[in-house]
């Protein structure tokens, strides 16, 4: 019952977002240099960010919804796209989640000609731009956590905040595809980012938590230690796995090499062995493990659907 309810609240929700859109906010204008200096208000619209020159000096749009009651203490989310970046779409859907459950929605678009590709964005810029991303082959990892484009949502958080005048001082993270795969290697790899709860949905492939396979599908070559690994094992991780996800449909681009083979046959099956490779190295080394999966019974390659359950699990009690 109580997540017939839940449910039935995320409904009303959208039907109540569809009926009001056109007393909605939408805005497209640059956050200013000036904190506070641009509201980001009620409904839905973008504004852009320039990043640092060490993750690239592109100007990124950000398309957003704030809920019509979200408040300074209510809960701010990041949505990562799949290699398609479609970043409104994205946005749109969470649309009935974040009038549900007062959120504030980011979904940040990296756009294929600035950040080109696997390298630049399901690696998050951790690899150089000239390494071939079909073999892998003779990687040169940049030293400098700094130019990862992890970093990135760091700072969109910090342009939000000062913006809207949030109490928040960490954000939740979800991701699906391309994007789930920017979000698991968060959790690994950025220690210090201010992210509450991630989720990584739906993604082809990991850099799974082995030492016997090479970076980027395993930890020989990664750039982390063991202190970090056991960080990354302490955050609120969950890797959301579609039910149907399982090569029966079509969606998205799934990566075929031995090495990504080797983690299973589709994505269900390869977010599987990513969760149990990851809870065996925790539970073998001693390490507190905090992360969960869940596999959403009927669901392929969905993003919205994705979004709906990813909404129910983080705000809506669902177990």
């Amino acid at each position: 019952m109580e997540r017939l309810r839940i449910a039935g609240a995320v409904c009303l929700a959208f039907l109540i977002a569809v009926a009001a859109s056109s007393t909605f906010a939408t805005s497209t204008r640059p956050l200013g240099a000036t904190p506070g200096s641009v509201a980001i208000e009620a409904g839905s619209g973008s504004f852009t960010v320039t990043l640092p020159m060490e993750v690239g000096t592109h100007p990124v749009t950000v398309h957003y919804h704030r809920a019509r009651s979200h408040g300074p203490s209510d809960p701010i989310l990041q949505v990562l796209p799949g290699m398609g970046r479609n970043s409104d779409d994205y946005r749109d859907a969470w649309i009935a989640a974040a009038e549900a459950f007062d959120l504030l929605v980011l979904a940040p678009r990296f756009a294929e000609d600035d950040y080109p590709g696997v390298a630049a964005y399901n690696l998050a810029g951790m690899i150089g731009q000239g390494a071939d991303t079909r073999t892998f082959d003779d990687i040169v990892v940049r030293d400098d956590p700094e130019a990862w484009l992890f970093a990135g949502l760091d700072r969109i958080f910090d342009a939000t905040v000062a913006a809207t005048g949030s109490q928040r001082s960490h954000y939740d993270v979800f991701g699906h595809s391309a994007g789930g795969q920017f979000v698991h290697r968060l959790v690994l790899f950025a220690p210090d980012a201010r992210v509450d709860r991630a989720v990584a949905a739906n993604a082809g492939w990991y850099t799974a938590v082995t030492p016997n396979a090479r970076f980027p599908y395993g930890l020989a070559g990664a750039p982390i230690s063991q202190r970090q690994l056991a960080m990354a094992f302490s955050r609120d991780l969950m890797v959301l796995l579609g039910g149907r996800d399982d090569g029966t449909e079509s969606g998205g681009g799934l990566r075929q090499t031995p090495e990504a083979e080797a983690q299973g046959a589709h994505r269900l099956a390869r977010g599987r062995f990513f969760y149990a490779t990851a809870m065996a190295v925790a539970a073998g080394d001693g390490h507190t493990f905090n992360w969960s999966m869940r596999v959403v019974p009927g669901v392929g390659h969905s993003y919205t659907a994705m979004s709906e359950a990813a909404a129910r699990y983080l705000y809506g009690g669902a177990d």
